[in-house]
Order: structure tokens, then C-alpha cells, then sequence
């Protein structure tokens, strides 16, 4: 009976970690595949970069939604406290706003390399919280090594970006300082802070 309990129990182990292993390998593989959406639609649509940059955005968008859902990263932008107060109307004002200075940065960062130039490091989760990811990736840049660096988690079974580092540089922490400075500078309104909002320079640099 003993024998019995401890050989099911080593087949249940077996089974969770390959489950483990394999749900990795799969977030990379996840991973790889929207990085090639993303470089396959900059190099088709890449005369739209000069010609029509809304545009190229738009399309831009549609290309990321694998992989980034705005409204995750915006209300990080806002900050737990200001978010739980707002209204769903300024939620989704902000977000429809945000999502513009968010993609403008991202694919800002990508048309600048080429899909050969990224890789994917490594990646591990905080606090063995398998619901969430850290993914370290490197580029090169001009022979120049730049750290890359995605916060990731998984919403309804589907990894979504929530965090984004660019050679040590926190996008979501600037864009988090903006979004408050604005705030106080009008006295705590909500409203000001959004109708304010313009991309960061850091950002955008």
C-alpha cells in the first residue's frame, strides 16, 4: 500500500513539474511568435512610418493585442489610488488616450531594430507566482547590447504585457510620475490629469 501511495505520489510530481516546464516553454514560444507579428507588420507597413504615422499606429495596435492589453498598463499609470476613485468614463477616456503614447513608445523602440536582433534571455517568476513574469531579452543595437526587459502576466490564460524596461529605463514609471504630476498640478482633478496628458519626452527620446 506504502509502495502504492509513494509511486502515484512521484508520477503526480513528475506530471506537475513537465507541466511547469512545458507552460515556460511555452511563454517563450508565445512570446516569439507576437514578436514576429510585430516585426512582420513594421517591415510591410514600414512606408507608413513617414507617410501616415496615425496609421501606421492603428495597424500597429492590431498587430500588438496579443501580447499588450492598454488597459491593464493605464490603470498602472494612474496609480491604485487615483484608478479606484476615477469613473469608469475617465477610466476609459484615459485608456483611450494612453493607448496612443503606449504604442507610440513601443513601436518607436521596435522599428529601430530588426526581428534577428531580439532575444529572449531568460525569464523567471516573482515569488514562484506563476501567474507572473519577468522576461529579460537582449538587443543589438549597432553592435550595442540593450537590456530589454518585459513585467508580465498571465489574464485568461494569455500572457499580456503590464511592464515595459528599456535600458533600465521604467516606461510605466515615467509615464506613472507624468500622470501624478498632472494630477496635483490640478489641485487632484481627475479630469485635468487626463485632458493634460501628452507623451512623456523620456519616453519618447
Amino acid at each position: 500500500m506504502q509502495l502504492f501511495f509513494m509511486r502515484n505520489f512521484f508520477l503526480i510530481l513528475l506530471f506537475f513539474f513537465a507541466h511547469l516546464v512545458l507552460t515556460d516553454e511555452m511563454l517563450e514560444i508565445y512570446l516569439d511568435e507576437q514578436h514576429y507579428k510585430l516585426f512582420d507588420y513594421i517591415n510591410k507597413k514600414n512606408d507608413l512610418i513617414d507617410n501616415d504615422n496615425e496609421a501606421f499606429i492603428k495597424g500597429f495596435e492590431l498587430s500588438a493585442r496579443g501580447i499588450i492589453d492598454p488597459r491593464e498598463i493605464s490603470k498602472r499609470v494612474m496609480g491604485k489610488k487615483i484608478y479606484n476613485e476615477a469613473s469608469e468614463v475617465q477610466k476609459e477616456k484615459f485608456n483611450l488616450i494612453f493607448k496612443n503614447t503606449l504604442f507610440e513608445s513601443y513601436a518607436s523602440a521596435l522599428k529601430e531594430i530588426n526581428y534577428e536582433d531580439l532575444e529572449i534571455v531568460s525569464h523567471y517568476h516573482p515569488k514562484e507566482n506563476m501567474k507572473n513574469a519577468v522576461v529579460k531579452l537582449k538587443i543589438n543595437l549597432s553592435g550595442r547590447n540593450i537590456d530589454f526587459v518585459y513585467k508580465m502576466k498571465s489574464i485568461n490564460e494569455q500572457w499580456k504585457i503590464i511592464g515595459l524596461i528599456i535600458d533600465g529605463i521604467d516606461l510605466i514609471s515615467i509615464f506613472r510620475k507624468q500622470f501624478i504630476n498632472l494630477f496635483l498640478e490640478g489641485n487632484k482633478n481627475i479630469n485635468y490629469a487626463i485632458d493634460n496628458w501628452d507623451l512623456p519626452e523620456e519616453a519618447n527620446g
